[in-house]
C-alpha cells in the first residue's frame, strides 16, 4: 500500500480530481478503521483502543469535511468571491481541529476515571493486536498519499487530513505498547501494569492535542490573513534586487486556500517613460514568481524623485503633470537661489485667464516640490493646431528644392542637402530636409548650421515660413 501511495499521479489527471479522489479514499479508510477499532475496543475493554476508535471516528468526520472542502475550494472566483473559494479549506481545517480537541478531552477524562476511581478489566487478545497493526499499515498509506497530494496542490485541508492519519499511527503504536504492558503484567503478575492502557490513552490524547494545536493555529492564521513572514522576507529581497527599483518597497500577501495573493508597491524613478516603468514592473513580477511561482501578483508603481534627477528634469516632469510642454528652460542663480525662466506650451484656444491659472498651478507645484527655487518666470506659447497641408505645382517644388540645395552647399560645414520635402501651409512654404555634416561637430554647432540654412532660405526664397533640418553625420 505504501508503494501505491508513492506512485506518480497520471499527467492528464486534473488537480481537483486528484484532491477529490484521495479525499474519498480517506473517507472509505476511516470508515473501516473506526468500525474495526470500535468492535475490538468494546470486546477487550481497552480504553486505548476505544480512544483510537474515537480518533478514527473523528478522522471519518474530518475526511467528510475535507471531501466537501476540496470540492468547493477549487471553484473559480465569482462576483461574490473575488479571491476564489480557497478559504473553505482553511475553515474545514479549523473545524477538524475543534473536533480533535473534543475527542481528546473525552479521552483524558476517561483515562483519569480509570486511573483513580474506576476499575476496568482489559482482555489483550490477539485480534486486538492484529487490528492495531492493520490500522498502522492503513494509516501510514493514507497519510503518505494525502501528504503527497497536499504538497503538489497546496491544499491545507488535505494536509490536515494527512496529519489526522499520521497521529493515528503514533496513537496506534502507543496503544500497542499499552496492550503489551497489560499482557506482560498479567503474565508476570504485576498489577500496576494494568494502568498502562489508560496511560497510553492519555499519551495518544497529548499527541493529538499537540499536532492539532499546530494545525489549528495555521488555519486561524490563514483565516485572519496572517502574512507568511519567511516568504515575505524572500520576496522583499528579490524585489529589491531589481536594478531600477528604489526604496521603499511595500508588500502585502494573503493565503487563500492553496493560492497566494501578493500586492506590491514599488518606487521607480519618475523620469522613466511609461514603457520603461512597465518593463521594471515586469522584472519585479518575474522576481516574485521566482520565489512564489503560483502566486497571483498585483504591482503598483510609485513615481520617485531620485538623487541624480537634475533641476531641469524636475521642472519638465512637473510641467507635464498639467498636460503642457516646456522648452527653452533657463536656470540662473541669483542671491544664492536658482531662478527659473521657461516657455510653457499651452493650447492656443485657452483664454488668458485659463492660461494664467495653469501657470499659477505650475509655479505652486514647483515651489512645493523645489523649495529652494527663487523667482519663477513663465512665458506662455500657444500650441497651434497643424493646418491642412497642400503641395504646390511640380515646377514650384523643383525650383524651391534646387534653390534650398544651393543655399545649403554655400554654408561652410554642410556637405550635402537631400530628402527635401516642400509643403504649402496656409499660403506659406514649409520645408523639411536632411543635411549631411561632419560627425565631429557638437549638437549645438549642428543646430546652428540648421538655423543658418533656415535664415538664408527665408531671405532668399519668397514665401518660406519654416525649414526643419535633420542633421546626419557624414559617416552615415
Amino acid at each position: 500500500m505504501a508503494s501505491t501511495a508513492d506512485a506518480p499521479i497520471p499527467a492528464g489527471l486534473d488537480t481537483n480530481r486528484q484532491k477529490v479522489r484521495v479525499a474519498l479514499t480517506s473517507v472509505i479508510a476511516a470508515v473501516g478503521l473506526t468500525a474495526s477499532k470500535a468492535v475490538v475496543g468494546w470486546q477487550t475493554g481497552s480504553l486505548g483502543i476505544l480512544s483510537e476508535a474515537a480518533h478514527s471516528g473523528l478522522d471519518f468526520v474530518a475526511a467528510l469535511i475535507t471531501l466537501f472542502a476540496v470540492r468547493v475550494a477549487d471553484r473559480p472566483a465569482d462576483r461574490d468571491h473575488h479571491y476564489g473559494h480557497g478559504k473553505v479549506e482553511n475553515l474545514s481545517a479549523l473545524v477538524e481541529t475543534a473536533l480533535l480537541l473534543l475527542t481528546c478531552l473525552w479521552i483524558i477524562y476517561e483515562a483519569f476515571e480509570r486511573l483513580f476511581w474506576k476499575h476496568a478489566e482489559i482482555e489483550p487478545t490477539w485480534i486486538a493486536f492484529a487490528v492495531m497493526l492493520g490500522s498502522i499499515v492503513v494509516d501510514v498509506s493514507r497519510s503518505r498519499a494525502l501528504a503527497r497530494v497536499a504538497r503538489e496542490t497546496g491544499s491545507q485541508a488535505l494536509e490536515a487530513d494527512a496529519l489526522h492519519f499520521q497521529t493515528d499511527v503514533w496513537g496506534s503504536l502507543t496503544v500497542l505498547l499499552g496492550l503489551a504492558a497489560v499482557w506482560a503484567g498479567r503474565w508476570r503478575g504485576i498489577a500496576w501494569l494494568s494502568l498502562a492502557d489508560a496511560l497510553a490513552a492519555m499519551l495518544v490524547a497529548a499527541i493529538v492535542l499537540t499536532v492539532g494545536g499546530r494545525l489549528g493555529k495555521r488555519a486561524v492564521d490563514a483565516l485572519l490573513d496572517r502574512a507568511p513572514l519567511d516568504l515575505m522576507e524572500r520576496i522583499q529581497a528579490a524585489v529589491k534586487g531589481v536594478p531600477d527599483v528604489h526604496d521603499p518597497v511595500a508588500l502585502r500577501a494573503r493565503q487563500v486556500g492553496p493560492r497566494l495573493f501578493v500586492d506590491a508597491a514599488v518606487s521607480i524613478g519618475r523620469g522613466a517613460s511609461f514603457e520603461g516603468a512597465h518593463a521594471v514592473v515586469e522584472q519585479v513580477e518575474e522576481r516574485i514568481r521566482g520565489v512564489a511561482p503560483e502566486a497571483s501578483i498585483v504591482i503598483h508603481a510609485e513615481p520617485l524623485r531620485t538623487a541624480d534627477e537634475s533641476l531641469g528634469d524636475a521642472i519638465r516632469l512637473i510641467v507635464s503633470r498639467h498636460a503642457a510642454g516646456a522648452h527653452d528652460i533657463f536656470i540662473q542663480y541669483a542671491d544664492g537661489k536658482p531662478a527659473v525662466d521657461l516657455h510653457l506650451e499651452a493650447p492656443g484656444e485657452l483664454t488668458l485667464t485659463e492660461g494664467h491659472a495653469v501657470t499659477e498651478r505650475i509655479e505652486a507645484d514647483l515651489r512645493q516640490e523645489l523649495p529652494l527655487v527663487g523667482r519663477v518666470y513663465i512665458h506662455v506659447d500657444p500650441m497651434r493646431a497643424i493646418p491642412a497641408m497642400g503641395v504646390g505645382a511640380d515646377s514650384d517644388v523643383g525650383r524651391v528644392s534646387g534653390r534650398l540645395r544651393s543655399l545649403a552647399h554655400a554654408i561652410p560645414g554642410i556637405r550635402d542637402c537631400s530628402n527635401i520635402s516642400v509643403r504649402l501651409v496656409d499660403g506659406r512654404i514649409w520645408i523639411t530636409c536632411h543635411c549631411t555634416m561632419d560627425g565631429r561637430l557638437s549638437l549645438r554647432e549642428a543646430h546652428e548650421l540648421g538655423l543658418e540654412l533656415m535664415r538664408r532660405a527665408r531671405h532668399e526664397i519668397p514665401g518660406v515660413e519654416r525649414v526643419s533640418v535633420h542633421a546626419e553625420p557624414a559617416e552615415h
